[in-house]
């Protein structure tokens, strides 16, 4: 299948076509050892505040994995967002259970950035 030929971004669709769709929007493919069942896909998207380890980055990247289900009859997907936090610790946001489009999970990532954001407001009296 080539990028000529993809399905259509509303409907569910194999993980082949998921792949193409992400590609076409700017999702860069990547192995992560961690998740050898996913394919791995990372986009840095814009945001005021960095990661504080990633100062020289500008945004935050956020990691979208597509696998098969375990009946192979469509796809599962989840973003993920790690990054450290003004304070100096660390959060890996985790959101799974998604809808089973491109277009409705890719639509979720500016809830993980407000999410983000909110939490490097919070005053925990690490080191700031």
């Amino acid at each position: 299948m080539n990028a000529n030929h993809i399905g259509d971004i509303n409907k569910m669709v194999s993980i082949e076509e998921c792949c193409l769709h992400l590609q076409a929007a700017g999702w860069k493919e990547w192995k992560n050892q961690f998740k050898k069942h996913a394919r791995c896909f990372y986009k840095r998207f814009p945001t005021p505040t960095n990661c504080a380890c990633n100062w020289d980055k500008e945004g935050m990247q956020i990691q979208l994995a597509v696998s098969n289900t375990m009946t192979w009859e469509s796809v599962t997907m989840e973003l993920t967002l790690c990054g450290e936090l003004k304070d100096g610790t660390w959060v890996e946001l985790l959101n799974y259970g998604l809808p089973k489009t491109v277009k409705e999970v890719t639509a979720l990532v500016p809830r993980l950035l407000a999410i983000w954001e909110a939490a490097n407001q919070f005053e925990s009296g690490g080191k700031k």
